[in-house]
């Protein structure tokens, strides 16, 4: 089953992402701003802006699905904390930058890539 298209937009900017974590995810909003704090004073020491570019690609994905969930991944969530076996055709592969990569199991037993789900904490 394939989810609709989805349509919120959201400005790739510090100032966005900030916005939506504060209503949506307090918890989440205070560890962007002390990332956030954290990256302005190495890039005031090195001018590297690139590290602020990064940190805010990150927490917009995450802040994408704060405003726009999937109820089908949400779902799933819940059924694999429960320990439903029903999603032990899944797999769920934490990567460096705080996402999942989702894998569904196939016909002879291997694994394809399914979709990225961004960071939650």
């Amino acid at each position: 089953m394939s989810s609709p298209a989805r349509s919120t937009a959201l400005p790739r900017t510090a100032d966005a992402v900030r916005r939506v974590l504060a209503e949506h995810r307090p918890d989440l909003h205070e560890r962007f701003v002390a990332e956030f704090h954290t990256a302005m004073a190495e890039t005031d020491d090195d001018f590297d802006t690139e590290r602020l570019t990064r940190l805010v690609g990150r927490w917009w994905a995450q802040a994408m699905v704060l405003l726009d969930p999937d109820p089908e991944v949400d779902a799933a969530h819940a059924r694999i904390s429960a320990g439903d076996p029903r999603d032990l055709t899944k797999k769920w592969c934490p990567q460096p930058d705080g996402s999942q990569h989702v894998y569904h199991r196939t016909g002879d037993g291997g694994w394809a890539f399914a979709r990225v789900m961004s960071a939650s904490a």
